[in-house]
């Protein structure tokens, strides 16, 4: 084995011998440089066949890192291992055994924009009488049921007439993907867990072919990454990393538990801890050891580091939401940080505006990072919808979305009776295109429109497999005359736009560089297990903002947080103290990504959704770090003398109060009008007290369980 420098636990970690392994690492505490020794040592000192290995991960950039770092560790050019992400390790997965589920091995990819589209198009289409219920609620009770099971029979009644419609949509919603020989982004990992578990032939043959199986970011895995994990790490061969501290996604499925039972579940386990920090100075550690101390969720580690440097963290407590944003920008050229070493995070994506206006007026570049994704464009979701109608002429909402884009005289009754044709012969709608012509029920000119564009979309699909992609894209766009319909639909506009178009064709010509080979299929698979942050790099010459949970994975020599404030961050809490607990973990993850300076901010008034709101409180958060780690500044960054840093409540006052304030008393048929949701009715309460919870149905549609007594509302009647 080829020496390599490690610390006493990681040279632990990386020889654990043949039985389940959980590596804890702290932030900065070189995990990836473990999971890539721990894959040589295999290789190298135990004759493990690369093919043998499987590493999975949650995003292509840290696939892409771990693949390109192994490479270079063990002299290969091309590895035969899978490493990549749990999704893609499903589609690959699905791609040879789709069949045994009742799927087509070409089915499409639905993306979330792609979802939501169906979904709206369902719900309008609903029967009157079920309760109406939003779009985007009733695709995340699809995704949490599908996570558990993704064919479930409903053999108990409803628990509420929106659980009632759920259902139906269910149905409806898989009924149009089967129809569009399609799978949604949840189907990837739900179906490969099913089939795992179900399938014994399967499990055993895939067990077969990986002898080793790695997983980073355990902590982020949800139940059906889980059972993949299990399924194929059965024995002794698992090996997995991650980090309590860091679980911040239990909102798109993520479990802590499956971190915090891991001993539990596999009683041969041996925990290794990584608790020495590479990254970040002292002050930082000990800022952020001192706040996720808190959590009572934790397996425990405490983050160390041998530099000696840095300076404190600091926190300026500003007047309004304009002073912190002017503080943060003239901070930074006060102390003359290059841009490219600083990043901003914030809690919502709604506290940027101002930040960016402080900037432009300073001239200072900036990029935003998960604001609207490249891929959601309009126009490269039109060019999308043509390509993967080319691969698979059944997907019928991709045609839906471009069978008058650019118009060719298919309006809104030529679309309903094509539609209509296709319902009743049962057929998917671009056949209904080509047999349009002998029907005399559809408008003469919608019928040459129809049977102009299946014969185009055929023309295209003879061309698929002898073209590369980007050549292919040209010539649709030149074929329906694309950039004449984006020059005229918006002439203010237009010129962004034709540049979104040119700069999607650069990413067909360096997929086509990159794939040497790769065909039609295969960029759209991997356009469609694209993340938020996969596409951002760093140019070095602009500071970088984003949410904090856009930030998780990266790092940077000096950080701001800002909009610490209750009811920001931590945001608005719900149901009980793991949501205030994921919030903690949040905010612990934001701090650790600073390497030499972190500065923490706050405003006591800021407008949120059109309302101003005065006299915030501080986070609590800055209370449970403490004045011993926190040094309060001025506006021009000078540190406060201790009389003066009483602007920050203690935390036994602030616990006092929120004692004293009993919250109010509500009942069902209770109006409220909440600071954040506007106006709703009490559906019922539990609890009592400071425990008293309430469902809300909010006017706009929303449902909400809040703790009332954290919870901004006023009683309205």
């Amino acid at each position: 084995m080829k020496t390599v420098q490690l610390n006493e636990a990681q040279q632990a970690a990386v020889t654990a011998p043949d039985v389940p392994a959980l590596v804890l690492a702290g932030a900065g505490s070189g995990k990836t440089r473990v999971i890539i020794e721990r894959m040589a040592y295999l290789v190298e000192e135990r004759g493990v066949n690369p093919r043998n290995l499987l590493a999975l991960t949650f995003t292509n950039k840290a696939a892409g890192e771990m693949r390109r770092r192994f490479a270079q560790r063990i002299g290969m050019e091309i590895i035969p291992s899978f490493i990549g992400t749990f999704h893609s390790f499903g589609l690959w997965l699905l791609r040879r055994n789709a069949p045994l589920l009742g799927h087509p091995q070409n089915f499409t990819i639905f993306d979330d924009q792609d979802q939501l589209s169906l979904m709206k198009r369902l719900v309008k289409e609903l029967p009157k009488t079920l309760k109406p219920v939003l779009p985007r609620e009733a695709l995340g009770f699809i995704s949490c049921i599908k996570q558990a099971e993704p064919y479930p029979n409903w053999s108990d009644p409803p628990e509420s007439p929106d659980e009632e419609t759920f259902r139906e949509l269910w149905g409806r919603y898989h009924d149009a993907l089967k129809k569009c020989s399609a799978m949604d982004f949840d189907d990837l990992t739900a179906l490969t867990a099913f089939l795992l578990e179900r399938f014994p032939e399967a499990r055993d043959r895939y067990r077969g072919r990986f002898h080793h199986i790695l997983v980073d970011e355990y902590q982020d895995t949800n139940r059906s990454q889980y059972v993949i994990a299990r399924c194929l790490g059965g024995g002794g061969n698992l090996f997995v990393v991650g980090d309590e501290d860091q679980s911040i996604y239990s909102w798109r499925g993520a479990d802590i538990n499956n971190i915090l039972d891991f001993a539990r579940d596999f009683p041969e386990a041996r925990v290794y801890r990584l608790e020495q920090n590479y990254r970040s100075a002292p002050p930082i550690l000990k800022a952020a050891n001192t706040l996720v101390a808190h959590n009572k969720n934790r397996l425990g580690k405490r983050l160390f580091t041998e530099r000696a440097d840095g300076e404190p963290v600091t926190c300026f407590l500003a007047d309004d939401a304009e002073d912190e944003a002017r503080f943060v920008v003239e901070d930074m050229l006060r102390r003359k940080r290059e841009p490219g070493t600083v990043a901003v995070f914030y809690r919502t994506h709604v506290l940027s505006r101002l930040l960016e206006e402080a900037l432009l007026s300073r001239r200072i570049p900036y990029v935003v990072v998960g604001g609207v994704k490249f891929y959601a464009r309009k126009e490269v979701k039109d060019i999308v919808a043509y390509m993967r109608l080319i691969a698979n002429p059944a997907d019928d909402e991709s045609l839906r979305r471009i069978l008058n884009v650019p118009s060719r005289g298919i309006g809104e009754m030529g679309r309903a009776q094509l539609t209509e044709y296709a319902a009743m012969r049962g057929i998917p709608l671009f056949q209904a295109l080509r047999e349009s012509e002998t029907d005399e029920g559809i408008s003469s000119r919608a019928r040459r429109a129809a049977v102009a564009l299946a014969d185009l979309l055929d023309e295209m699909r003879n061309l698929a497999g002898d073209m590369p992609v980007a050549g292919l894209v040209e010539n649709l766009l030149e074929r329906v005359a694309y950039r004449e319909y984006v020059e005229h639909s918006d002439e203010k506009q237009f010129r962004n736009r034709i540049e979104v178009v040119n700069e999607f064709l650069v990413a067909c010509k360096q997929y086509d560089a990159r794939a040497k080979g790769g065909d039609l299929a295969g960029f759209l698979e991997e356009m469609a297990l694209m993340s938020d942050v996969d596409g951002w790099e760093s140019d070095g010459d602009a500071v970088t903002l984003m949410t904090c949970h856009c930030a998780k994975g990266l790092e940077f020599d000096h950080v701001y947080i800002i909009g610490l404030e209750d009811e920001m961050f931590p945001l608005l809490r719900f149901e009980d103290d793991t949501d205030l607990e994921e919030e903690r973990r949040l905010c612990y993850v934001a701090m650790t990504r600073a390497r030499a300076s972190l500065t923490l901010c706050a405003s006591e008034t800021r407008m949120l959704y059109g309302v101003y709101n005065h006299n915030r409180r501080p986070s609590q958060f800055l209370l449970e770090i403490g004045d011993k780690h926190i040094c309060m500044v001025d506006a021009k960054g000078a540190p406060l003398r201790r009389e003066e840093q009483g602007r920050t409540p203690r935390p036994a006052e602030s616990a006092r109060q929120t004692e004293e304030s009993a919250p109010p008393v509500l009942k069902s048929g209770t109006v409220i009008r909440h600071a954040r949701f506007g106006r709703g009715v009490v559906l019922y309460t539990k609890g009592e007290g400071h425990k008293l919870q309430a469902r809300v149905r909010f006017d706009s549609g929303r449902h909400a369980t809040l703790l009332i007594a954290k919870a901004p509302v006023e009683i309205v009647r």
